[in-house]
């Protein structure tokens, strides 16, 4: 499926850290492999399915250390996109065309430097006023840019690599595994929860659970209605991608799921866990959870907050798996 993203698909602002993982090839693709600082065992894996803006970025390297160091898990974040992520710089030109600042013709001649800091806000007068990255429109490098990625990371392409990649992993550990998705990788975190994703060997489902923020793409009510595997969703209301209304038609499809036990009809309920939830920010955007302004307190509270969920989601669903 392609579509067009609003805006906050391709804001944000790059986080600072030192990454801690390792690269390997795994599975058939390259991979950020980070383990659990304190050396201990791990309890299960979580594999992130990431943004538009892959695999390589520090932002969610970093996110898979915090994972792997709090939920105490092996973490694989793997290449699911082939090379065709978004560049870092589409951050500022995006920034620049949707700010309230400045003319229209100067938000379409912007210059942009790596740190994401505007560095002229017209084409150069002067030699010292130079673009890092080259001084074309905004505009026009901002579709340049997106148009080749929906393409050539769609769901037809996009969905056999991630199905392949969990069915070599879940045939090769006895762990449990789960999958987290954010944004652009939401819907494939959600499209492992489907009944038929099996391991085509053992019929085994692909994941035991999956956590998933602010996704992207998704069919409506579909892509929930084949929900199997537990589920936990975070969401802003402030979202255009995912808007308030798809937001209660899952609420909608989640409440009769997990209904279904209590009714004597399904499984929605486990031990009194219930396996779907969507919990909903007010004023967190598109993008929260990973890619929030640092220096903006609100803004990093919405996204410990979703760490926190996914923590405890995790937990709650590798030690049901465990029991097995």
């Amino acid at each position: 499926m392609v579509s067009l993203p609003c805006e906050d698909c391709a804001s944000g602002y790059p986080h600072t850290g030192e990454t801690r993982g390792r690269v390997e090839t795994l599975h058939g693709l390259p991979t950020y492999i980070t383990e659990p600082p304190s050396g201990a065992p791990p309890k299960g894996i979580i594999v992130m399915i990431p943004d538009a803006f892959g695999w390589e970025w520090s932002n969610n390297r970093l996110l898979c250390d915090t994972y792997a160091s709090r939920a105490q898990c092996l973490v694989y974040l793997p290449e699911f996109q082939n090379g065709h992520h978004l560049p870092l710089s589409l951050i500022t030109d995006m920034g620049a065309m949707t700010s309230e600042e400045g003319s229209v013709l100067k938000k379409v001649y912007v210059g942009y430097s790596f740190a994401g800091k505007i560095q002229y806000a017209a084409p150069p007068t002067s030699p010292g006023q130079k673009a890092v990255w080259g001084d074309g429109p905004a505009t026009l490098r901002v579709i340049y840019n997106m148009a080749p990625f929906l393409y050539l990371t769609r769901a037809s392409v996009t969905t056999p690599l991630v199905v392949s990649f969990f069915s070599s992993l879940r045939s090769s550990t006895h762990l449990p595994v789960c999958a987290a998705g954010f944004c652009w990788g939401g819907l494939y975190a959600i499209i492992l929860t489907h009944t038929s994703s099996t391991a085509k060997d053992s019929g085994t489902p692909l994941i035991d659970a999956a956590f998933v923020a602010h996704p992207s793409n998704l069919t409506l009510p579909a892509d929930i209605e084949k929900v199997e595997r537990p589920l936990s969703i975070c969401q802003g209301t402030k979202d255009f991608v995912l808007d308030l209304k798809g937001v209660r038609v899952i609420e909608g499809i989640f409440e009769a799921k997990n209904r279904s036990t209590r009714e004597g009809k399904g499984a929605g309920e486990e031990d009194g866990k219930k396996k779907y939830e969507i919990q909903v920010l007010e004023g967190a955007k598109h993008g929260f959870a990973v890619r929030g302004n640092p220096n903006d307190s609100v803004e990093m509270g919405q996204a410990q907050r979703a760490e926190d969920q996914a923590v405890e989601w995790f937990g709650k669903w590798i030690a049901e798996a465990g029991k097995g």
